[in-house]
C-alpha cells in the first residue's frame, strides 16, 4: 500500500482506540489516546484543507462506531441519536400512528432545526435523498464496516454545499479491514413484544501484493413492531390536551379521552333515536356520556370512540449490503469503487377506520322494524350516524424501499497537491400501500341497504342500477361486531403510490500548499461539483379522483373524494440541476509567538447555481488559536443555505383526511388535508456564529474539556403553511374572512355562515419562504480516564444547552419558542462510563433531559405543572472469552422509566389515541433486553 493508505490505516486504529472509546472531539483525541496509538493527524470532515483535528475552527465530534455499539448494540444509528446534539429526528418509535410514508426510517436532526437541514455524507460524498420529501434514511449506512462518524456541529455549506445549515454527519468506512466479522443479536421487551434480531457478516482482504483491497458486508435486521399502544400505561390512559388556552378555560390533560360524536358501537346522532348506541348488534340503548373535558366533542370516559389501533412501534425489516474495491494504479494514483444497497420494508398502523357524521336511510334494512317505524312515525327519512369499526383493519402505511448508491473515483498526489475525482450514481424507489383505504363510492353503495322482492338484504343500487356496482355487499354498521368480513373487503381498497428519486453527481477537488508564510504553509483547496436530482411518482389513486354519484342517494356530491385517506398524485419526472464551485484557504498567521503557539485563519466561499431557484453564494470565516499545549480557542462565522428540494418545488398533491377542530363552526370532525408544492420557492439562507475553547490541563493527565457556543439565524426559511393550524384559522376569523390565510380553508358556504352546514370541506397546505428561525446554545464535553483496581476506567460527559429555538411561522404569527417543548429539552445530557477488567467490560450510559413546558406559544394558559425531568439508564455487560470473541447482555431503560403524560393542542386534541400521550424522545417501549455476540478474526 501507499504511504497515504498506511497513514489512513493507522488513523482509523487510533480513532477507534480513543481514550474513552465511545466519543471524542477531534480536538481532544490525540492527547487522550493511549501512547501506542498516537497518530500524526486526524482527518476530519469539517474542512477540505485542514487535516489536523487540533487546528479545526469548527467543532467536530468523532464517534467510534465500534464503541457506539458498546452502549447501544442494536444499531449504530440508534446509538448516534443518543448524543445530546441530536433532537427531533425520527426512529421506529418517534412518531407512532403517523400516516406518512416510510415512517419507520431513521432520519437525523441536529438540534431539532430540521431533518432536511442536516447534510448527510457517506465517505465524504453527499448521500442523495431516499424519500420524496428530501430526507435521508441513514439505515442505508453499513454499520459492520463503519469506522467512525464525524459530526460537524456548525454551518458548513461553503465547504460541502446545500443542506449543511445545522451541520454535517459523515459516515466513514474502514477501507482497510482484513479478516472477517460476524455480529448477531436478539432483543425483546419486558412484555415480550417488539422482538428484533439482527445478523451481519463482513470480510476484507488485500489483493495484488497489497496494491488492491476488497471488502464487503451483508446485514439483516428485523423488528416485529408493536401495534398495541394499550399495552403501556401511558397508551392505555389515552391522554390528550383539552381546553381553550385561556384563563377561563386553560389547557389541561384529560385521561381516557373519548370522541363524543362517534363510538365503536355505532351512534345515532339525529332524529327520534338520537344519542343511542347499538350496545349489542341491532339493539339500541342510551349512549353513556363521559365527563366534560372543556372541549366540544371530547369527553373523558363513556361510550365515545378513540383511535385504539395506532402503532406504538413500527415494524421494520431491512436487507443491507456493501462492497468496496480499492486499487493503487501507481504509487501516487488510487482508484476505488464502492456500492451500497438496501431493501427495506416497514409497516405502521395509522387510525381506526370509521364513518363520521354520515347520512343513513331511516328505512335501512339492517335497522330493526321497530326502529324503522319510530323513524317513520316522526316523519324522519334520514338520520346522522357515526361509527369507528373494530372489525375493519386500520388505515395503514406499508412502505417498501429499494436504494442503491455507486461511488466511483480516483485520487492521488501531484507534486504535493492532493487531487480527487468522483462520480456518484444513486437510485431510490419507494412504494407505499394503504391496504385498507375506504372507497367512498363502494362504501356509500354498500351502506344504502334495502330488501329485495325475496326479502334478502341487498345494496339498493343492485336493484335501481343493476351492473353499476357489481358484487356490492351491504354493510351493516349497527353494533360492535355487525360488519361482515365480505362487506368490509368490498368497501376497502389497496391504494398505492410509487416515488422514484435519483442523483448523478460529478465532483473534483485539488488541495495543497502554493507557498508558505513565516508561520507555516498556506493550504488551499479548489473544488467543483455538478449534480442532477430527479423525482417522479405514480399512483393508482389520485387526490383529484371524485366519487361517481350515479345511483347513490346519500353522502355523495360533486366534491366527494373517491378515497377516504392518504393518496398521492402521479407526477411526471422533474429534475434539479446544480453547478457549484468553491475555494477554501487556511492561512497560518502566528507560530511559537507569545500567547500564540499557533494562530490560523480559515476561509471558504462557494458559488451555487440551481436551474430551479437561481444562484446563491455561501461563505465561512474562522480562526483556530492555540495559546499553548493546554488551551485552544476557535470560532467561525458562516453564511449557509438549504435549497428547496424537488418535492417542495414540484411534489405530488397529497390528500390525507384527519380529525380536526374547525374554529369557524366549533365542530370537531374529519376533513381532508390537501398538501401541494410551490415552484416559486428560493433557497433559505442562514447565518451561523460559533466560538469555543478546549482545555487539557497539565495538572490532570488524561483529562480534556471543551465548550462551544453557537447562534444560528435562518431568514426566509421554508415552512408549510397549513390551513388547519389554529393560529391560521384564528387569523382568518379575526379578519372576517378577508385574510389571505382564508384561502387555505375551503368551505361550501359563504364565510358569514357559522352553522354546522359550513363545516370545512378541506384544509390546504403548501410550502412558502415565510418562516424565521433563531436558535442559540452551548455544547460541552469532558473526558477522563484512569486506572482503577487493576482495570481501566473511562468517563465522558456531553451536554447540550439550547435555551431558545424561536420561530415565526409566517407574517402575523406569534413568536414561538420550541426550546423547552418536546422533543427539544433546553438541557440534554449523556454520561458514559466504561470499566474494563481482564476479559470483562461494563458500560453504563445515563441520559437526562430537563423538564418541559407544553407549548411553544408562551401566551397560552395551562393549568398543568411542568413535565418533570427524565432520566434513562442503559447497561451493557460484555465478556470476551478469547481474543476477537465477545458475548454481551444489554438492558435499555434499566429501571423501566415510563414517560409522563403529555398532549399537544390542535389536531392531536381531536384524535385521542392517535398521536401523543407522551413527550416525544422519551422511551415508550420500556425495559428492553438484548443478547448477542461478536466475532472478529
Amino acid at each position: 500500500m501507499t504511504k497515504g493508505r498506511q497513514l489512513a490505516s493507522g488513523l482509523l486504529a487510533g480513532v477507534s482506540a480513543l481514550a474513552f472509546g465511545s466519543l471524542a472531539h477531534a480536538e481532544a483525541s490525540a492527547d487522550t489516546a493511549p501512547a501506542a496509538e498516537q497518530v500524526e493527524e486526524v482527518v476530519v470532515t469539517g474542512s477540505r484543507v485542514i487535516q489536523n483535528g487540533n487546528a479545526m475552527p469548527t467543532p467536530v465530534t468523532v464517534v467510534s462506531a465500534e464503541q457506539l455499539l458498546k452502549n447501544t448494540p442494536t444499531n449504530v444509528i440508534d446509538a448516534l441519536t443518543n448524543l445530546p446534539v441530536f433532537a427531533g429526528g425520527r426512529t421506529t418509535t418517534s412518531q407512532p400512528g403517523n400516516s406518512s410514508q416510510n415512517n419507520a426510517a431513521h432520519v437525523l436532526n441536529l438540534r431539532n432545526i430540521g431533518t432536511t437541514r442536516t447534510l448527510v455524507l457517506f465517505d465524504s460524498r453527499r448521500v442523495p435523498p431516499t424519500s420524496p420529501v428530501g430526507e435521508v434514511n441513514v439505515d442505508l449506512v453499513p454499520s459492520l464496516l463503519l469506522s467512525r462518524v464525524d459530526v460537524v456541529t456548525g454551518g458548513a455549506s461553503a465547504v460541502y454545499g446545500s443542506d449543511a445549515v445545522s451541520g454535517v454527519v459523515n459516515f466513514v468506512t474502514d477501507r482497510n479491514f482484513n479478516g472477517y466479522k460476524v455480529d448477531a443479536h436478539y432483543g425483546t421487551s419486558k412484555l415480550n413484544d417488539g422482538q428484533e434480531w439482527k445478523i451481519g457478516v463482513a470480510g476484507g482482504m488485500p489483493l495484488f501484493d497489497g496494491r488492491g483491497h476488497i471488502e464487503g458486508s451483508y446485514e439483516f435486521y428485523n423488528n416485529d413492531g408493536i401495534f398495541n399502544k394499550l399495552s403501556r400505561d401511558w397508551g392505555a390512559n389515552v391522554w390528550t390536551m383539552q381546553g381553550a388556552g385561556t384563563a377561563a378555560n386553560p389547557y389541561h390533560l384529560v385521561r381516557n379521552t373519548r370522541i363524543s360524536q362517534s363510538s365503536f358501537l355505532g351512534l345515532i346522532r339525529t332524529g327520534p333515536l338520537a344519542d343511542q348506541v347499538f350496545r349489542l348488534n341491532g339493539q339500541l340503548s342510551p349512549f353513556q356520556h363521559g365527563a366534560a373535558s372543556g372541549a366540544t366533542g371530547i369527553e373523558s370516559g363513556g361510550d365515545g370512540g378513540y383511535f385504539y389501533q395506532a402503532s406504538l412501534q413500527a415494524l421494520l425489516r431491512t436487507h443491507q449490503g456493501f462492497g468496496r474495491f480499492d486499487y493503487d494504479l501507481t504509487d501516487k494514483i488510487h482508484a476505488y469503487a464502492e456500492v451500497v444497497g438496501m431493501e427495506s420494508k416497514n409497516r405502521n398502523n395509522h387510525q381506526t377506520n370509521e364513518f363520521r357524521n354520515i347520512t343513513m336511510s331511516a328505512q335501512n334494512a339492517f335497522l330493526a322494524p321497530e326502529y324503522q317505524q319510530r323513524m317513520a312515525a316522526a316523519g324522519v327519512s334520514t338520520f346522522t350516524f357515526s361509527k369507528m369499526m373494530m372489525q375493519a383493519p386500520p388505515l395503514q402505511s406499508a412502505t417498501k424501499t429499494k436504494d442503491y448508491i455507486g461511488n466511483f473515483g480516483l485520487n492521488g498526489d501531484w507534486g504535493g497537491w492532493k487531487w480527487d475525482l468522483s462520480y456518484v450514481h444513486s437510485k431510490n424507489s419507494q412504494t407505499t400501500h394503504n391496504p385498507a383505504n375506504i372507497d367512498n363510492q363502494k362504501a356509500q353503495a354498500a351502506l344504502d341497504a334495502v330488501r329485495d322482492a325475496s326479502g334478502n338484504i341487498v345494496c339498493r343500487v343492485s336493484i335501481t342500477n343493476p351492473g353499476l356496482y357489481p358484487g356490492c355487499i351491504p354493510l351493516n354498521l349497527f353494533g360492535p361486531t355487525s360488519e361482515s368480513l365480505d362487506a368490509i373487503n368490498y368497501v376497502l381498497a389497496d391504494t398505492m403510490f410509487k416515488a422514484r428519486t435519483g442523483m448523478d453527481d460529478v465532483g473534483a477537488s485539488i488541495a495543497g500548499s502554493p507557498f508558505s508564510t513565516w508561520a507555516g504553509p498556506v493550504q488551499v483547496a479548489l473544488s467543483g461539483e455538478y449534480r442532477k436530482l430527479t423525482y417522479s411518482s405514480t399512483s393508482n389513486a389520485q387526490p383529484t379522483d371524485r366519487a361517481n354519484c350515479t345511483g347513490l342517494r346519500f353522502n355523495c356530491n360533486a366534491n366527494t373524494a373517491r378515497w377516504i385517506s392518504n393518496v398521492v398524485a402521479t407526477t411526471s419526472e422533474v429534475s434539479q440541476k446544480v453547478k457549484e464551485a468553491a475555494v477554501e484557504v487556511d492561512v497560518p498567521i502566528l507560530k511559537d509567538a507569545p500567547f500564540a503557539q499557533s494562530f490560523n485563519i480559515n476561509g471558504a466561499a462557494r458559488y451555487t447555481d440551481y436551474n430551479t431557484s437561481g444562484s446563491v453564494g455561501t461563505w465561512k470565516l474562522g480562526f483556530a488559536w492555540e495559546v499553548n499545549d493546554q488551551v485552544r480557542f476557535r470560532g467561525t462565522r458562516s453564511r449557509d443555505i438549504r435549497a428547496p428540494n424537488l418535492n417542495e418545488l414540484f411534489g405530488a398533491v397529497n390528500v390525507n383526511p384527519a380529525g380536526v377542530t374547525d374554529v369557524h363552526t366549533g365542530i370537531v370532525g374529519q376533513a381532508p388535508f390537501i398538501t401541494s408544492s410551490n415552484p416559486d420557492l428560493v433557497p433559505e439562507v442562514a447565518t451561523t456564529w460559533t466560538a469555543g475553547v478546549v482545555y487539557r490541563p497539565e495538572w490532570l493527565p488524561n483529562f480534556s474539556a471543551s465548550l462551544d457556543w453557537y447562534k444560528i439565524t435562518i431568514g426566509n426559511a421554508i415552512t408549510t403553511l397549513q390551513g388547519q393550524n389554529v393560529t391560521i384559522q384564528n387569523l382568518c376569523e379575526s379578519s372576517g374572512g378577508s385574510s389571505p390565510f382564508c384561502n387555505l380553508i375551503v368551505r361550501p358556504l359563504p364565510f358569514s355562515d357559522h352553522s354546522a352546514a359550513n363545516f370545512v370541506t378541506a384544509f390546504l397546505s403548501r410550502p412558502e419562504n415565510a418562516q424565521k428561525v433563531k436558535t442559540n446554545g452551548i455544547d460541552a464535553e469532558a473526558n477522563y480516564q484512569t486506572g482503577l483496581f487493576g482495570g481501566n476506567l473511562a468517563l465522558r460527559g456531553l451536554v447540550s444547552y439550547q435555551p431558545h429555538l424561536k420561530t415565526v411561522q409566517f407574517p402575523g404569527a406569534p413568536v414561538l419558542d420550541a426550546a423547552d417543548v418536546p422533543p427539544l429539552a433546553k438541557t440534554r445530557v449523556t454520561l458514559l462510563a466504561n470499566y474494563r477488567y481482564d476479559k470483562w467490560s461494563l458500560d453504563i450510559q445515563e441520559r437526562w433531559r430537563s423538564g418541559y413546558t407544553f407549548n411553544a406559544d408562551r401566551t397560552l394558559v395551562y393549568s398543568e405543572p411542568r413535565i418533570r425531568p427524565y432520566a434513562l439508564t442503559n447497561l451493557t455487560v460484555t465478556y470476551a472469552p478469547t481474543k476477537g470473541t465477545e458475548v454481551y447482555l444489554n438492558v435499555t431503560n434499566l429501571f423501566d422509566k415510563q414517560p409522563d403524560p403529555f398532549g399537544s393542542v390542535g389536531g392531536s386534541s381531536s384524535v385521542p389515541g392517535l398521536f401523543g400521550g407522551y413527550p416525544q424522545g422519551d422511551d415508550i417501549v420500556g425495559r428492553y433486553f438484548v443478547v448477542g455476540f461478536r466475532l472478529r478474526r
